[in-house]
């Protein structure tokens, strides 16, 4: 008898020992309403999309074929050595110069924020699913939060900055490349400009 009695208390102490086990284990995370962070992730990736449309959209083989218009005419300057040449037709091609640094410039800039804002909708997207299932620990939750909110704002900014630039750019080369042009035929026929 006090066989059993001695299996019975194995049995209740195995049984209470499982129990704790299965109390302890069992998951009492609290859920943390990451609402607004995630529409505001949603937000920025939908502006991230519209910028990244608008790169998308800029006609690269008029901005190449313009930079090297500008490249060849002064190339042409170079080669019919002109020493001396008149402050207008300095000032013109200094400026068509600016432009052709501004235009290679954005080309530049595009490819890699082209590739940067594919790379951060991905990671939006990652971050605002995994913040909507409460898979991420609440101390991290807001680093990663910022990180990211911080990276696909500077990333949509630079867009806007770029296209402004390349719409001042583009006036500006269709106001200066005819003028530039004559100046050319000038030194093709060997006069002076």
């Amino acid at each position: 008898m006090l066989h059993l009695s001695k299996n019975k208390t194995v049995i209740a102490l195995f049984i209470f020992a499982m129990a704790a086990i299965a109390l302890t284990n069992t998951s009492c995370k609290p859920s943390v309403d990451y609402s607004k962070q995630v529409a505001v992730l949603d937000s920025l990736n939908k502006s991230m999309h519209i910028a990244d449309s608008s790169l998308a959209k800029v006609d690269t083989a008029t901005i190449k074929k313009d930079a090297n218009h500008v490249m060849m005419s002064l190339e042409l300057i170079k080669m019919a050595h002109q020493d001396s040449m008149s402050k207008g037709a300095a000032e013109i091609f200094r400026n068509f110069s600016s432009v052709r640094w501004q235009l290679e410039t954005f080309m530049g800039r595009r490819a890699v924020m082209r590739i940067e804002m594919g790379k951060s909708m991905v990671q939006l997207n990652h971050l605002s699913h995994d913040l909507k299932n409460n898979l991420i620990k609440a101390d991290s939750a807001a680093i990663f939060y910022n990180v990211e909110a911080k990276k696909a704002g500077l990333l949509i900014e630079s867009e806007k900055m770029s296209m402004q630039m390349l719409n001042g750019q583009l006036p500006l080369y269709n106001l200066i490349a005819p003028q530039a042009d004559s100046l050319i035929a000038l030194v093709k026929s060997h006069k002076e400009i």
